[in-house]
Order: structure tokens, then C-alpha cells, then sequence
């Protein structure tokens, strides 16, 4: 499923599949957050180390840790973002339908009698 949405998920036609995707794909970006809270940095490694002994070992889990919580990151923000532009637009305009016929003529107007003038004041 996670696949499926980030990489064939746009779904252009089917806004129910739209959904589920947007929603995996901000789960995957929020995952990617939340490890990096969790992964070490470089610099706590050198607490962590035997004195005398190179702490190589951590360094390298920090860089692997937060190279994958970035890829998860961007991963996520960019699934999400192909979903959305991919996205027909919901506001189509509607169809005019025209039910005169071209052929006709438009009627003639009825003729109506002149105003009567007005009456003449009194003097």
C-alpha cells in the first residue's frame, strides 16, 4: 500500500484512492519527523565512547538514521504534492444546453398601441 501511493499513487480519477494516499503519504513524512527526533546526532557519540576508543560505530548509525529520516521526509512532502496536482478539478463548470433551433427565426413583436397624449392643462 505504501508503495503503491507514493510512487503509482496519484490517482487522478478516483478521489477515495486521492485520500488514501495523501494519507499515507503525510504518514511517511511524519514518520520521517519522528525519527529524527529519535536518532542520535554526531556530537552525542563522543559521550557514549570507551576512553581512548574512536566512536565510529555511532557516528555512522547517526548518518545512516537521519540520511533515512530525510528520505522519508522528502519522500512523503513530494508523494504528497504529486497526488495534489495530479488531481482533476472537482469545480467543472456546467454544461449550457441551447434548445432553440438555429433555423428558426426569433418571433416578431407584437405591435401595441401609442400612448394617448396627454390632456391639454386648464386655463
Amino acid at each position: 500500500m505504501l508503495a503503491s501511493s507514493l510512487f503509482a499513487g496519484c490517482f487522478p480519477h478516483n478521489a477515495r484512492n486521492r485520500t488514501i494516499a495523501q494519507i499515507v503519504e503525510g504518514g511517511v513524512a511524519v514518520s520521517g519527523v519522528v525519527l529524527e527526533g529519535f536518532v542520535q546526532s554526531g556530537a552525542d557519540c563522543s559521550m557514549l565512547a570507551a576512553p581512548g576508543e574512536p566512536p565510529l560505530k555511532c557516528e555512522s548509525n547517526a548518518s545512516v538514521g537521519g540520511g533515512i529520516g530525510v528520505a522519508l521526509i522528502l519522500a512523503g512532502v513530494v508523494g504528497f504534492i504529486a497526488t495534489i496536482s495530479s488531481a482533476e478539478d472537482d469545480d467543472k463548470a456546467p454544461v449550457i444546453e441551447i434548445k432553440a433551433k438555429p433555423d428558426a427565426a426569433p418571433a416578431a413583436p407584437t405591435p401595441t398601441a401609442a400612448p394617448a397624449p396627454a390632456p391639454a392643462p386648464a386655463t
